[in-house]
């Protein structure tokens, strides 16, 4: 006798392993197929409305081979496996003869795809992806939205996944875990609409909104930048992301910015302005090794000395457009450490306060111990701190 169930995101129809009893026919919502190895999540397909989940029961499996976990909260249609059987066998010939071709060539197919997933890097998001799964959410979103009058950008995000799958062969999962980046980011914000087929199910994204023209640059301007330095030899240092490089570079364009840029790009900024803001931010005193750190991820600052004091210039718009590249850079690093990416947890500040009594570095912020007489972060010489 068939039931109907609810079945809340994140839990599962059944695990991998586990004795067979049920056929699932998904009503509303969807479901990740996927396999657990070395503390690793590898997904191998989703399941939508209308779709089976467990048909292997009927091609003589008796556990499950792999788990299936809700998505989103998902109605679903479960149907006893003996049932199920015994309806196949009460079928004409014809029937039972289709029915097992179809299993077959699935059990076959899913063999096939599941060594396909176990061979490949099983991160979320692996580097050489990167520029594939940021440049889908790019063109599809372009392709798929109209420009409102605020100027916001705002697409179809149904369509935007079935549009990545079918020219990009990106997953709709994955694709939103991207989305949710510059959600979380705050460039971009969802719109949730309830199931056209079923009012009473759980709202689902419909819209994905980009606050304007910039904030969708900024998509492709990630992808172009990762995919330009990823397949070029010697660069793999200008895509691992230093906290503190961020954070400096993140404090010479608050201070650029509203300054007067010259015909070649350049901000020209006083030191001294420059200096408080990254102490005020970071607890840091600025100096010279901090440029040469901006210099090895390729960003150039130039120290002029006048009559007037001392000024730093630098391209103000390249400083711009990375330090938003390396905060997208800094989020895919930290869905890959999670496996998600949750649009709602706030951004992680970079500069952490000082506690009191702590000795931090003078070059790099670093804490240490008050007898210390070298940094173990930056091997700067330290002055002891008497007891």
């Amino acid at each position: 006798m068939s039931t109907i169930k609810v079945f809340k995101k994140g839990e599962a129809l059944y695990r991998e392993g586990e004795k067979v009893t049920t056929v699932y026919l998904v009503q509303s919502g969807s479901v990740s197929l996927n396999l657990a190895r070395q503390k690793q999540t590898i997904e191998l397909c989703i399941v939508g409305t209308q779709q089976i989940v467990g048909e292997h029961a009927l091609s003589g499996a008796t556990t499950h081979p792999h788990s299936a976990i809700c998505v989103v909260e998902t109605k679903v249609i479960e149907l006893p496996v003996e049932a199920v059987k015994a309806q196949l066998e009460g079928a004409s010939q014809l029937f039972r003869f289709l029915a097992k071709g179809l299993s077959d060539k699935l059990k076959v197919v899913f063999k096939e795809l599941q060594s396909a997933r176990l061979e490949r890097d099983n991160t979320p998001c692996p580097p050489d992806q990167a520029a594939k799964v940021f440049g889908a959410l790019y063109h599809s979103a372009r392709l798929k939205s109209e420009t409102e009058k605020d100027g916001s950008i705002k697409a179809n995000f149904p369509a935007m996944k079935q549009y990545a799958q079918r020219i990009f062969l990106e997953s709709p999962k994955r694709l939103e875990q991207t989305a949710n980046i510059f959600v979380k980011l705050g460039v971009a914000n969802y719109i949730w609409v309830k199931d056209e087929n079923d009012p009473e199910a759980v709202e689902e994204i419909g819209f994905l909104v980009f606050k304007n023209a910039d904030a969708l640059s900024m998509v492709e301007q990630f992808f172009e930048f990762y995919q330009y330095y990823y397949f070029k030899g010697g660069k793999g240092e200008l895509l691992k992301t230093d906290d503190r490089v961020i954070q400096i570079t993140q404090c010479l364009v608050d201070v650029g910015t509203g300054e007067p840029i010259d015909r070649n790009g350049a901000v020209r900024l006083d030191y001294s302005k420059v200096v408080e803001k990254v102490k005020d931010s970071m607890g840091l005193q600025l100096n010279g090794d901090h440029f040469t750190l901006l210099e090895n991820k390729g960003l150039f600052v130039k120290r002029q000395s006048t009559d007037t004091g001392v000024f730093l210039q630098f391209e103000f718009r390249e400083f711009e457009r990375t330090v938003k590249i390396w905060r997208v850079m800094r989020e895919m690093e930290r869905w890959n450490e999670k496996g998600s990416v949750d649009p709602n947890e706030p951004v992680v500040e970079y500069a952490k306060p000082k506690k009191p009594g702590q000795h931090e570095c003078p070059s790099c912020a670093h804490p240490y111990e008050a007898q210390a007489k070298f940094c173990s972060e930056c091997g700067t010489k330290l002055t002891p701190v008497a007891a």
